[in-house]
């Protein structure tokens, strides 16, 4: 956002796509930036990501390979609009000569903003693109090549009647432009009527003021959470829930934890649960309690089995390899057992056919044990070692009746709804690592390996550069510990079937 002086007085503001982004996800951090842009307050600092910065790197990558392909497509008339300002990339798109338009500022009334393509189509009208690294079209990136196509319009520009997104999945979606303007009409004007509300008020925006939606997950909205002990920071506590609590008068966790009056809008049931959770993370930890816990349902488990697998997938969501336009690859299959002590079994695949191969066996390997004992599990924790064999099946066209099967016959069972229905916990994550302090004892991860799935994606990717610089002994270690990671996955999972929530099925 841009605020123009006017008399040496902030004037209205000019908004970016951005700050429509911001603003659909969290208005009070669209406030904190504003007010860092005005001086009113100090930035927020923002936590090293290494992750998110991949993240970032990997989407400016695909972009320059969406860019590169459309040039080869496109070869007369290409043009990059980088250094231009919006009257330079009218001039171009009235040349007839030029077919595509890479990086083109566009301006229109309060909002400015720089399309990554624009192309000429075969009836002269000119289709505005973005490239995006997400695999759908979220609301937010049809509504920011919208906001350029109906600038471009605006100035006169023939505009193509939809919009194009370039995905990471290597799709590309066209939309009409009118099943996206009223969204963008809406947060636009919502954005502006912020910005503006708040501009007029000349005090920085005070952190639990209700006319502001607050996300409770950006950088800002942490930092006041922590600060004030906010009701936010309770496990089980949403958005919507948090504005229903703020309107009772309820505004932190220890207000939380000894609530006994009803609250409009929430069941008696769920304000008991939610209170209990609020007086678990309330309690201090000891040398002998690391972390407070309650259970309040028996668990709902299997009978244990010599057969049982404890599994945990190892993912990379950028790989990206060759003319391979869906990223993504699940690099390890990892499997402890323990018929025969505890033994690790891994499943490593570099590239699609090794994943394939991997899946396979690996389908092939569960089926034998099945065999073997009809009534053994393969334990997970979280929705997404299910979700990735779906996924990976479908991708390979194969066994997918065996992975319907798994899922139909119960043979996966996922240890964060168990935990979920049968425990509390005094923490406001319920992460396995997290949980990890009540059962892992003396055997707790070691803090300066990898120690997170974030982690564990940049060391795969340290993994491959040392494939491609031909360093095969470093590209070995990274593999070892990448493997020993997901082997202490595996042993968590293990170790959790078998505490409290056995003892208490």
């Amino acid at each position: 956002m841009h605020y123009p002086l006017l008399d040496g007085v902030p004037g209205p503001p000019t908004i970016t796509s951005g700050d429509l982004r911001t603003g659909r996800r969290c208005e009070f951090g669209l406030l904190v930036e504003a007010d860092v842009r005005l001086g009113r307050r100090e930035a927020v600092p923002s936590a090293p990501d290494a992750v998110r910065d991949r993240f970032g790197a990997a989407g400016r990558e695909w972009e320059t390979e969406v860019t590169r392909r459309l040039t080869q497509e496109h070869p007369d008339g290409v043009r990059d609009a980088r250094g231009l300002d919006h009257e330079a990339t009218l001039r171009l798109l009235a040349d007839p000569s030029v077919r595509l338009v890479h990086q083109a500022p566009v301006r229109s009334g309060r909002f400015t903003g720089r399309a990554d393509h624009l192309l000429r189509g075969d009836d002269g009208r000119w289709i505005v693109a973005e490239t995006k690294l997400a695999r759908s079209a979220h609301a937010h990136a049809l509504a920011q090549v919208a906001a350029y196509a109906e600038a471009l319009r605006e100035a006169g520009a023939p505009v193509a009647p939809f919009v194009r997104l370039y995905l990471g999945d290597g799709s590309v979606v066209d939309t009409p432009l009118e099943d996206v303007t009223e969204d963008l009409a809406t947060v636009r004007s919502r954005v502006l009527e912020v910005l503006e509300t708040h501009l007029g008020e000349g005090a920085p925006v005070a952190w639990g003021d209700p006319r502001w939606r607050a996300c409770l997950r950006c950088d800002a909205c942490r930092a006041e959470l922590t600060a004030s002990g906010d009701v936010g920071l309770v496990a089980g506590v949403s958005a919507h829930r948090r504005r229903l609590l703020l309107h009772a008068g309820v505004t932190t966790a220890a207000a939380l934890a000894q609530r006994t009056e009803p609250v409009e809008g929430l069941e008696p049931e769920d304000l008991a649960a939610m209170s209990a959770q609020a007086r678990l993370q309330l309690v201090e930890p000891t040398r002998d309690q690391p972390l407070a816990f309650e259970v309040h349902t028996p668990a709902a488990l299997p009978a244990p089995s010599p057969g049982d697998v404890f599994f945990d997938f190892e993912g990379d969501p950028m790989w990206r390899d060759g003319s391979d336009d869906d990223p993504g690859l699940e690099y390890l299959f990892g499997c402890l057992t323990t018929d025969d002590g505890e033994r690790f079994t891994p499943f490593w695949a570099h590239d699609r056919a090794q994943e394939r191969r991997a899946l396979v066996d690996f389908i092939d390997w569960v089926a034998e044990r099945r065999r073997r004992w009809p009534a053994m599990h393969v334990y997970h924790y979280a929705g997404y070692e299910q979700t990735a064999l779906i996924r990976l099946a479908n991708r390979h066209s194969v066994y997918r009746d065996e992975v319907a099967a798994l899922i139909d016959d119960g043979v996966l069972v996922d240890l964060y709804a168990v935990v979920r229905a049968s425990v509390r916990v005094g923490s406001p994550s319920y992460s396995i690592k997290r949980l990890e302090p009540l059962y892992m004892g003396a055997d707790l991860r070691d803090p300066d390996g990898v120690t997170g799935g974030g982690e564990s994606i940049l060391e795969y990717q340290r993994y491959r550069d040392a494939v491609a610089e031909g360093d095969a002994a470093l590209a070995a270690d990274r593999l070892t510990d990448l493997g020993q990671y997901n082997e202490y996955d595996c042993l968590s999972t293990l170790r959790l079937r078998d505490w409290l929530l056995a003892n208490a099925a």
